[in-house]
Protein backbone atom coordinates (compact mmCIF):
# COMPACT_ATOMS: atom_id res chain seq x y z
CA UNK A 1 0.00 0.00 0.00
CA UNK A 2 1.30 3.23 -0.97
CA UNK A 3 1.91 6.12 1.91
CA UNK A 4 0.73 9.31 0.23
CA UNK A 5 2.17 11.50 2.53
CA UNK A 6 5.71 9.77 2.17
CA UNK A 7 4.98 9.91 -1.62
CA UNK A 8 4.00 13.69 -1.55
CA UNK A 9 7.19 14.14 0.64
CA UNK A 10 9.24 12.37 -1.98
CA UNK A 11 7.94 14.33 -4.91
CA UNK A 12 8.54 17.29 -3.14
CA UNK A 13 12.39 17.10 -2.63
CA UNK A 14 13.15 14.79 -5.95
CA UNK A 15 14.26 17.78 -7.73
CA UNK A 16 16.45 18.95 -5.24
CA UNK A 17 18.15 15.35 -4.59
CA UNK A 18 18.74 15.30 -8.48
CA UNK A 19 20.43 18.37 -8.54
CA UNK A 20 22.38 17.54 -5.48
CA UNK A 21 23.40 14.07 -7.21
CA UNK A 22 25.47 16.27 -9.93
CA UNK A 23 27.19 17.99 -6.96
CA UNK A 24 27.91 14.62 -5.61
CA UNK A 25 29.22 13.47 -8.68
CA UNK A 26 31.71 16.23 -9.02
CA UNK A 27 32.94 15.95 -5.33
CA UNK A 28 33.44 12.37 -5.97
CA UNK A 29 35.59 12.70 -8.86
CA UNK A 30 37.57 15.78 -7.11
CA UNK A 31 38.31 13.26 -4.10
CA UNK A 32 39.42 10.18 -6.55
CA UNK A 33 41.24 13.26 -8.36
CA UNK A 34 43.04 14.72 -5.24
CA UNK A 35 43.55 10.60 -3.81
CA UNK A 36 44.96 9.78 -7.10
CA UNK A 37 47.42 12.59 -7.32
CA UNK A 38 48.80 12.20 -3.88
CA UNK A 39 49.31 8.52 -4.84
CA UNK A 40 50.97 8.67 -7.58
CA UNK A 41 53.08 11.75 -6.70
CA UNK A 42 54.53 10.12 -3.21
CA UNK A 43 55.47 6.85 -6.01
CA UNK A 44 57.11 8.81 -7.74
CA UNK A 45 59.00 10.40 -5.50
CA UNK A 46 60.02 7.35 -4.00
CA UNK A 47 61.26 6.36 -7.72
CA UNK A 48 63.40 8.97 -8.34
CA UNK A 49 64.39 8.34 -4.22
CA UNK A 50 63.77 11.89 -3.66
CA UNK A 51 62.09 10.62 -0.28
CA UNK A 52 62.99 7.14 1.62
CA UNK A 53 61.67 6.08 4.50
CA UNK A 54 65.65 5.73 5.79
CA UNK A 55 65.29 9.48 6.30
CA UNK A 56 63.51 10.26 9.37
CA UNK A 57 62.28 13.57 8.18
CA UNK A 58 61.21 12.46 5.14
CA UNK A 59 58.92 9.63 6.92
CA UNK A 60 57.75 13.00 8.60
CA UNK A 61 56.47 14.50 5.24
CA UNK A 62 55.36 11.35 4.01
CA UNK A 63 52.86 10.91 7.03
CA UNK A 64 51.84 15.15 6.51
CA UNK A 65 51.19 14.44 3.00
CA UNK A 66 48.83 11.40 3.86
CA UNK A 67 47.33 13.21 6.59
CA UNK A 68 46.36 16.09 4.74
CA UNK A 69 44.84 13.83 1.93
CA UNK A 70 42.77 12.13 4.55
CA UNK A 71 41.84 15.56 5.68
CA UNK A 72 40.53 16.66 3.00
CA UNK A 73 38.67 13.57 1.93
CA UNK A 74 37.07 13.60 5.31
CA UNK A 75 36.07 17.48 4.63
CA UNK A 76 34.68 16.82 1.57
CA UNK A 77 32.50 13.77 2.38
CA UNK A 78 31.44 15.52 5.74
CA UNK A 79 30.01 19.02 4.32
CA UNK A 80 28.72 17.36 1.27
CA UNK A 81 26.27 15.04 4.13
CA UNK A 82 25.85 17.67 6.37
CA UNK A 83 24.18 20.31 3.25
CA UNK A 84 22.07 17.31 1.91
CA UNK A 85 20.81 16.62 6.02
CA UNK A 86 20.09 20.01 6.56
CA UNK A 87 18.28 20.45 3.20
CA UNK A 88 15.96 17.08 3.32
CA UNK A 89 15.18 16.94 6.93
CA UNK A 90 13.94 20.24 7.67
CA UNK A 91 11.05 18.66 4.56
CA UNK A 92 11.04 15.74 6.25
CA UNK A 93 9.79 16.42 9.14
CA UNK A 94 7.24 18.41 7.63
CA UNK A 95 5.51 14.83 6.92
CA UNK A 96 5.20 14.05 11.40
CA UNK A 97 3.29 17.21 12.58
CA UNK A 98 3.81 18.60 16.01
CA UNK A 99 7.32 17.31 15.59
CA UNK A 100 10.84 19.53 15.08
CA UNK A 101 14.16 18.45 14.40
CA UNK A 102 16.98 20.29 16.35
CA UNK A 103 20.62 19.35 14.28
CA UNK A 104 24.03 19.06 16.42
CA UNK A 105 24.90 21.68 18.83
CA UNK A 106 27.69 21.10 21.30
CA UNK A 107 26.44 20.11 24.62
CA UNK A 108 22.82 20.00 23.72
CA UNK A 109 20.28 16.67 24.00
CA UNK A 110 16.80 16.29 24.00
CA UNK A 111 17.56 13.67 26.79
CA UNK A 112 20.33 14.61 28.99
CA UNK A 113 22.95 12.98 30.29
CA UNK A 114 21.94 12.07 33.87
CA UNK A 115 18.64 10.55 32.63
CA UNK A 116 20.90 8.66 30.60
CA UNK A 117 22.59 6.98 33.00
CA UNK A 118 19.10 6.60 35.43
CA UNK A 119 17.69 4.21 33.05
CA UNK A 120 19.27 0.63 32.94
CA UNK A 121 19.99 0.16 29.77
CA UNK A 122 22.62 1.46 28.17
CA UNK A 123 26.12 0.45 28.88
CA UNK A 124 28.48 2.58 31.17
CA UNK A 125 29.92 5.69 30.03
CA UNK A 126 31.53 8.50 30.83
CA UNK A 127 30.95 10.71 27.52
CA UNK A 128 28.00 11.10 25.38
CA UNK A 129 27.66 13.29 22.25
CA UNK A 130 24.03 13.78 20.75
CA UNK A 131 23.88 14.65 16.84
CA UNK A 132 19.95 14.77 15.75
CA UNK A 133 17.51 15.22 18.15
CA UNK A 134 13.24 15.60 17.04
CA UNK A 135 10.92 16.44 19.59
CA UNK A 136 6.96 16.40 19.57
CA UNK A 137 3.57 14.57 20.30
CA UNK A 138 2.07 11.79 18.90
CA UNK A 139 -1.59 11.72 19.88
CA UNK A 140 -0.99 14.22 22.99
CA UNK A 141 2.15 11.31 23.90
CA UNK A 142 5.50 13.31 24.01
CA UNK A 143 8.11 11.89 22.54
CA UNK A 144 11.60 12.44 22.38
CA UNK A 145 14.05 10.80 19.57
CA UNK A 146 17.65 11.45 20.52
CA UNK A 147 20.80 10.03 18.61
CA UNK A 148 23.38 9.37 20.87
CA UNK A 149 27.05 8.20 21.09
CA UNK A 150 28.22 6.99 24.14
CA UNK A 151 31.96 6.46 24.82
CA UNK A 152 33.61 4.95 27.70
CA UNK A 153 37.36 5.27 29.01
CA UNK A 154 40.10 8.14 28.90
CA UNK A 155 42.37 8.95 26.47
CA UNK A 156 43.82 6.43 23.67
CA UNK A 157 41.48 4.17 25.32
CA UNK A 158 38.60 5.65 25.16
CA UNK A 159 35.92 3.95 22.74
CA UNK A 160 32.24 4.22 21.54
CA UNK A 161 30.06 1.79 23.86
CA UNK A 162 26.81 3.05 22.31
CA UNK A 163 25.82 4.60 18.87
CA UNK A 164 22.72 4.78 17.57
CA UNK A 165 19.05 6.51 19.37
CA UNK A 166 17.37 7.09 22.24
CA UNK A 167 13.96 7.15 22.45
CA UNK A 168 11.55 8.99 25.05
CA UNK A 169 7.64 8.35 25.37
CA UNK A 170 6.06 10.17 27.79
CA UNK A 171 2.43 9.02 28.95
CA UNK A 172 1.10 11.99 30.78
CA UNK A 173 -2.08 11.25 30.40
CA UNK A 174 -2.39 8.26 32.75
CA UNK A 175 -0.94 7.08 36.29
CA UNK A 176 2.67 5.13 36.58
CA UNK A 177 3.63 1.86 35.46
CA UNK A 178 2.60 -0.56 37.76
CA UNK A 179 6.23 -2.26 37.72
CA UNK A 180 9.53 -1.02 36.31
CA UNK A 181 10.68 -3.22 33.32
CA UNK A 182 14.14 -3.66 31.86
CA UNK A 183 14.35 -5.55 28.80
CA UNK A 184 17.61 -5.98 26.69
CA UNK A 185 18.86 -8.36 24.82
CA UNK A 186 22.07 -8.99 26.64
CA UNK A 187 23.32 -9.55 29.56
CA UNK A 188 22.65 -12.29 31.65
CA UNK A 189 22.55 -11.04 35.45
CA UNK A 190 19.17 -8.95 36.70
CA UNK A 191 19.59 -5.83 37.51
CA UNK A 192 19.54 -5.20 41.41
CA UNK A 193 16.42 -5.60 42.46
CA UNK A 194 14.74 -7.25 39.84
CA UNK A 195 13.70 -10.89 38.87
CA UNK A 196 13.53 -12.32 35.62
CA UNK A 197 10.62 -12.91 33.82
CA UNK A 198 9.47 -15.58 31.72
CA UNK A 199 6.94 -14.54 28.74
CA UNK A 200 4.64 -17.22 26.56
CA UNK A 201 6.28 -15.92 23.83
CA UNK A 202 8.99 -18.33 23.51
CA UNK A 203 11.16 -16.35 20.53
CA UNK A 204 10.77 -13.51 22.41
CA UNK A 205 12.30 -14.99 25.61
CA UNK A 206 15.27 -16.31 23.09
CA UNK A 207 15.80 -12.98 21.94
CA UNK A 208 15.53 -10.68 25.41
CA UNK A 209 15.83 -10.87 28.63
CA UNK A 210 13.15 -9.39 30.52
CA UNK A 211 13.15 -8.30 34.46
CA UNK A 212 11.29 -6.65 36.48
CA UNK A 213 9.84 -6.22 39.93
CA UNK A 214 6.39 -7.57 39.66
CA UNK A 215 6.04 -10.23 37.28
CA UNK A 216 2.20 -10.16 37.23
CA UNK A 217 2.03 -7.18 36.04
CA UNK A 218 5.28 -7.56 33.63
CA UNK A 219 3.15 -9.90 31.86
CA UNK A 220 0.04 -7.62 31.88
CA UNK A 221 1.86 -4.73 30.14
CA UNK A 222 3.83 -7.00 27.98
CA UNK A 223 1.38 -7.78 25.31
CA UNK A 224 1.27 -10.40 22.16
CA UNK A 225 1.15 -7.31 20.08
CA UNK A 226 3.71 -5.35 21.84
CA UNK A 227 6.37 -8.07 21.91
CA UNK A 228 5.77 -8.52 18.29
CA UNK A 229 6.34 -4.99 17.88
CA UNK A 230 9.50 -4.69 19.30
CA UNK A 231 10.85 -8.07 17.64
CA UNK A 232 9.63 -6.20 14.77
CA UNK A 233 11.78 -3.25 15.40
CA UNK A 234 15.23 -4.46 16.01
CA UNK A 235 15.13 -6.33 12.21
CA UNK A 236 13.33 -2.81 10.90
CA UNK A 237 16.74 -1.22 12.30
CA UNK A 238 18.97 -3.72 11.29
CA UNK A 239 20.28 -2.85 15.63
CA UNK A 240 23.23 -4.55 16.85
CA UNK A 241 21.84 -4.00 20.27
CA UNK A 242 17.89 -2.57 21.87
CA UNK A 243 17.08 -2.34 25.21
CA UNK A 244 13.72 -0.83 27.06
CA UNK A 245 12.85 1.04 30.28
CA UNK A 246 9.73 1.34 31.96
CA UNK A 247 9.60 3.64 34.98
CA UNK A 248 7.32 5.68 35.86
CA UNK A 249 4.92 7.14 33.49
CA UNK A 250 8.10 6.76 30.91
CA UNK A 251 8.70 4.13 28.50
CA UNK A 252 12.59 4.60 27.10
CA UNK A 253 13.97 2.48 23.75
CA UNK A 254 18.08 2.62 23.23
CA UNK A 255 18.80 1.03 20.04
CA UNK A 256 22.22 0.45 19.18
CA UNK A 257 22.84 0.37 15.69
CA UNK A 258 26.12 1.15 15.42
CA UNK A 259 26.02 4.22 13.11
CA UNK A 260 24.84 7.56 11.84
CA UNK A 261 20.93 7.01 12.27
CA UNK A 262 19.75 9.81 9.90
CA UNK A 263 22.36 10.49 7.61
CA UNK A 264 20.57 10.34 4.29
CA UNK A 265 23.29 11.28 2.11
CA UNK A 266 26.59 9.25 1.32
CA UNK A 267 29.18 10.40 -0.73
CA UNK A 268 29.41 7.28 -2.44
CA UNK A 269 25.63 6.46 -2.87
CA UNK A 270 23.19 8.15 -5.63
CA UNK A 271 21.70 11.07 -3.26
CA UNK A 272 18.29 10.12 -5.18
CA UNK A 273 18.17 6.84 -3.50
CA UNK A 274 14.27 6.56 -2.99
CA UNK A 275 14.43 3.43 -0.90
CA UNK A 276 17.01 4.86 1.54
CA UNK A 277 14.78 7.71 2.27
CA UNK A 278 11.54 5.50 2.33
CA UNK A 279 13.18 3.15 4.83
CA UNK A 280 14.11 5.80 7.15
CA UNK A 281 10.35 7.13 7.03
CA UNK A 282 9.31 3.75 8.08
CA UNK A 283 11.45 3.65 10.90
CA UNK A 284 10.41 6.89 12.59
CA UNK A 285 6.55 6.45 11.64
CA UNK A 286 7.25 2.68 13.66
CA UNK A 287 8.81 4.64 16.36
CA UNK A 288 5.74 6.41 16.72
CA UNK A 289 3.17 3.65 16.77
CA UNK A 290 4.60 1.91 19.68
CA UNK A 291 2.91 4.11 21.97
CA UNK A 292 -0.50 3.26 20.58
CA UNK A 293 0.49 -0.37 22.23
CA UNK A 294 0.53 1.06 26.05
CA UNK A 295 -2.36 3.78 25.31
CA UNK A 296 -3.64 2.01 28.64
CA UNK A 297 -6.53 3.10 30.97
CA UNK A 298 -5.54 4.54 34.07
CA UNK A 299 -6.79 1.27 35.46
CA UNK A 300 -3.09 -0.53 34.30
Amino acid sequence: MVDKIFEDFYNTIEPTLKKYEFLRAGLLTLVIFIELSLFFGILYLFTENILTFQRTQHCKILFMIVLFGCFIHWYIKKEFEIKIKEKILLNFIECFSDFEWDYWILGYSQIDEKILKSILILPQFNENYSDDNFVGTYKGIPIKISEQTLKSGLGIYKTNVFDGIVIEYFFKNRQKFPTEIIIKDNGLFAPKGYEKVLLEDTEFNKMFNVYSNNQVECRFILTTGFMEKIKALKILFNAKNIALSFIGRRLFIAIDIGKDSFNIAKLYKRTNNKKLIEKMYNQFNFILKIADLLQFTNKI
